[in-house]
């Protein structure tokens, strides 16, 4: 479960595409997962984060120790529980939602988070982080679209409400920018321009 939540929250993986990973879509030279045939029979080759990276390296390394199955067609979520079998959703859905309940994680409303909330926080991290590096977020929307398997940007921007963290983010954003320009504009106190 563990390298489940990086890989869903470090790559904003649908559930499907995390399910359907097995060792040989990993390359650890260069650091990517191949995701095949997605939703709309899309493929893409991503690279992974180093958190992600390190974590499903440590993860194979613990299953060739303890002699378990690493063969390029093995599923990256190995189910020995489940003699070997690739992870379901329920069963993958039932790990998540004990484990969060465990620990006590939440949704600001008081729900447990649902498997595509990672997605979600994925693609809200990236836009922040966009913001605060001061690049054009529209001009880098296509390649967010790209990187989540999107058919569309306007998939991309519907996926993408409004979201308060990214709302402040861009308001603060555009007042370091043009806060001066509004403050000249807006005249003397009492002006009536």
């Amino acid at each position: 479960v563990h390298l489940a939540l990086v890989l869903l929250y470090t790559m904003g993986l649908r559930r499907g595409e995390l399910l359907r990973l097995t060792v040989g879509d990993y390359d650890p030279r260069e650091r990517t997962l191949l995701i095949r045939a997605s939703k709309f029979h899309k493929s893409r080759l991503l690279p992974l984060s180093a958190d992600g990276d390190r974590t499903l390296t440590d993860h194979l390394d613990t299953r060739r120790a303890q002699h378990l199955p690493v063969s390029p067609e093995t599923p990256v979520l190995w189910n020995g529980y489940a003699g070997g079998r690739p992870y379901t959703a329920v069963g993958l859905g039932h790990s998540l939602r004990s484990l969060l309940q465990t620990v006590g994680t939440r949704t600001p409303a008081g729900h447990l988070p649902r498997m595509h909330d990672f997605r979600h926080t994925f693609a809200v991290h990236a836009l922040v982080r966009w913001y605060r590096a001061g690049v054009d977020v529209q001009a880098k929307l296509p390649w967010l679209a790209l990187y989540m398997g999107h058919v569309s940007i306007m998939s991309t921007a519907y996926y993408l409400p409004f979201v308060e963290r990214v709302a402040h983010t861009a308001s603060t954003r555009f007042a370091q920018r043009y806060g001066a320009l509004i403050t000249a504009a807006a005249g003397p106190k009492g002006g009536d321009r």
